[in-house]
């Protein structure tokens, strides 16, 4: 490294050193421009402090840019430092971000939250040194308000209505909340940026729309309320809000009816169907009479002498089954027989 270039380099650290500490120490921290951008996006730093660096005449300029997380510390990080004369790259460049020897500027890629914080520039021209200093703070963006009421007290004897609400938001840092009507007048006056509002209407208020907006340096968002139909739903309902209660009560009792009257159908179609009787065998009885031929035994013929000369025989015949279903009557037949004689 040339000897003159490496003093150079040494007077210009020992220059931005005593810059920070001055910053660091006194009150002049405050000084420096913030620079408000999103959280996640690029933010670009300008290192000329709007002044013009003429490159093509002047080959002799050097950059430090260093970082303090708080405006007392005494430790710095070393972002970047880059000398002109030893070409178009940066001696030194961090993580994280990325400069442009061209208009000599350092872009902060993704504007992380370590990225936050207090940068201080040392641009050395020839004979002549700029310091300045910018402080960048980061911002998640807000979302869209949430509303909702917290107490409702409704007086019916004079037709009034009151309201607290509240406007609050998922996403966002640093949220500031104002209140205005339909007509756009400040509810509430800037310094008190309250998430909550306490109003009083009454039921011939006309200009019954509230509007919450939420934001930040980077961003800002709206919701609209209607409080006079928060207030008087209750009281005065919707055409026809009536019907759901008579037309569910009347369905659920006609499925109940429909049931009923498929149950007893089936009950009645059902029992014959289900069980036949066994068709039970029918015989028929037949009484025969048959006389004796003559005296056999004396002793039989003795026995017998008071007995009907006729003896009765009973033949049991099976009837073949009947092909109808319908059980015939039984027929019983008497026959009479004459026996021969001996």
């Amino acid at each position: 490294m040339d000897p003159s270039g490496s003093r150079s380099l040494r007077i210009l650290l020992l220059l931005s050193l005593a810059f920070e500490l001055s910053y660091g120490t006194g009150g002049g921290v405050m000084d420096c421009p913030v620079i408000h951008q999103k959280l996640g996006q690029d933010t670009w730093l300008s290192l000329t402090n709007e002044h013009q660096i003429n490159k093509s005449v002047n080959k002799s300029i050097r950059i430090l840019v260093t970082m303090a997380t708080s405006p007392g510390s005494k430790t710095n990080k070393k972002i970047v430092s880059f000398d002109l004369s030893k070409g178009g790259y940066p001696d030194h460049l961090e993580d994280g971000y990325h400069f442009q020897s061209e208009n000599l500027s350092l872009k902060v890629l993704g504007n992380r939250r370590e990225s936050e914080g207090w940068y201080f520039v040392s641009v050395e021209e020839n004979v002549s040194v700029q310091q300045f200093c910018m402080q960048l703070k980061l911002y998640e963006q807000v979302s869209t308000p949430e509303m909702k009421v917290l107490n409702k007290t409704q007086e019916d004897e004079n037709g009034t209505c009151s309201l607290l609400l509240a406007c609050t938001v998922k996403k966002g840092d640093h949220v500031a909340y104002r209140w205005s009507n339909e007509a756009g007048t400040h509810v509430l006056s800037p310094a008190n940026s309250s998430h909550l509002l306490q109003v009083t209407l009454s039921n011939q208020h006309q200009d019954s729309i509230f509007n919450c907006t939420a934001s930040n340096p980077v961003s800002s968002r709206s919701r609209p309320f209607d409080l006079q139909k928060e207030c008087w739903q209750e009281s005065s309902p919707e055409p026809n809000s009536w019907i759901p209660y008579i037309v569910v009560p009347l369905v659920v009792i006609i499925i109940i009816f429909l049931v009923s009257i498929a149950m007893i159908m089936m009950k009645r179609q059902g029992k014959p169907n289900h069980f036949q009787p066994p068709v039970e065998e029918k015989s028929l009885t037949i009484y025969a009479q048959v006389q004796k031929s003559g005296p056999q035994e004396k002793k039989l013929h003795d026995a017998l002498a008071d007995q009907d000369p006729c003896t009765t025989i009973y033949v049991a015949a099976t009837e073949p089954a009947p092909e109808s279903v319908q059980e015939p009557n039984p027929t019983t037949v008497y026959a009479s027989v004459t026996l021969p004689e001996s």
